[in-house]
């Protein structure tokens, strides 16, 4: 409990450090601005849990959570998912009045660089945010805890995490109130379909980092706002339901390892 604390204290000491001056300063970030900018906040969750574990269990902890980072050996389904994932974006074409297919690469904070921003938002929102809630927070909570258990404490912490982005984030300070408490219910889902993910897929981190990459890409480009950020919600919301009336989602899991042993719990 005392390395989870300590992940949770760290993870908003670096991710608000950097949010929120932007936020006292009042910057607003918007798709295609690329400074000032929100996202190398994102990195926040990764630094605190590779401090934590470096700090508390040295090099074998470090490369222990490195195989996992790299864990690139599991079942294709992953990659089909992650790959249906990114191709819901090119519903944006249709959906969103006016857009272009250049505006599926115009991402808030992100400056306009092409196919490059797919690994630019692979970096700090990816590996940023999933090495660190599910690679650390959420892998340790599984150990004694549910699939969903885990889900709620870790949608809990990433929750009150984003705050900052309220007040520095465009789409963010236009949710209004009906639309925080949709945000609010969506990420509480979002975070029982990735925890979900994570233990599934072998608890590979590069698996719900790649996935995490294509949903956002999917949800908050200039292409993707709105109509299509909606259906692509509803999609990920529904899949989470179905997770949770799942028997299996609500009881105790112990450490798995093995891919093969993941998809035989599907």
């Amino acid at each position: 409990m005392r390395k989870i604390v300590l992940f949770v204290v760290l993870a908003f000491v670096f991710t608000w450090a950097w949010w929120v001056p932007l936020a006292v300063a009042g910057v607003v970030v918007e798709p295609g601005q690329g400074w000032p900018t929100h996202l190398p906040g994102l990195l926040g969750p990764a630094l605190a849990a590779v401090v934590v574990t470096a700090a508390t269990e040295g090099r074998a902890g470090l490369a222990e959570l490195w195989s996992r980072v790299t864990r690139w050996r599991v079942s294709w389904i992953w990659y089909l998912l992650v790959v249906a994932t990114a191709a819901l974006a090119l519903t944006g074409l249709v959906l969103t009045p006016g857009a272009t297919p250049p505006d599926l690469l115009v991402y808030s904070g992100a400056p306009e660089i092409g196919l490059a921003l797919v690994l630019y938002v692979l970096v700090v929102n990816g590996f940023g945010e999933e090495i660190g809630w599910r690679g650390f927070l959420a892998h340790r909570l599984l150990e004694t805890r549910s699939t969903v258990a885990t889900a709620v404490l870790v949608w809990l912490v990433w929750g009150v995490w984003h705050l900052p982005m309220f007040w520095v984030v465009g789409s963010f300070r236009d949710f209004g109130i009906a639309g925080t408490v949709g945000w609010t219910v969506g990420l509480g889902l979002g975070s029982v379909f990735l925890t979900w993910l994570y233990r599934t897929s072998g608890r590979s981190v590069l698996v719900t980092a790649l996935w995490h990459t294509a949903y956002n890409l999917t949800t908050a480009t200039a292409a993707t706002a709105g109509t299509t950020a909606a259906v692509t919600s509803s999609v990920v919301m529904v899949a989470a339901v179905v997770v949770l009336l799942r028997r299996s989602s609500w009881q105790d899991v112990r450490r798995h390892r093995g891919t093969n042993a993941a998809v035989a719990d599907l």
